[in-house]
């Protein structure tokens, strides 16, 4: 933390650093949760979308038979 963009903290008491580090530790546990739930979601809609094009394609192949015997 020798940068100066972070050269206020050393301006800050233990205990506001400490809260301060709590504080950060809380947010990424949420953005984490946020993100596996976000990923969850992605794959239930992919399982959604694939089997779509599934059945699509097995009833275009029984359309195309009906359309062969016409």
């Amino acid at each position: 933390m020798s940068s100066e963009r972070y050269k206020h903290y050393f301006l800050l008491p233990p205990p506001d650093l400490i809260s301060l580090i709590e504080k950060k530790d809380e947010d990424i546990k949420a953005l984490t949760d946020s993100f596996k739930n976000m990923k969850k979601e992605r794959d239930k809609y992919y399982d959604y979308n694939e089997f779509h094009i599934k059945e699509i394609t097995r009833l275009d192949k029984i359309i195309g038979k009906y359309k062969g015997l016409r």
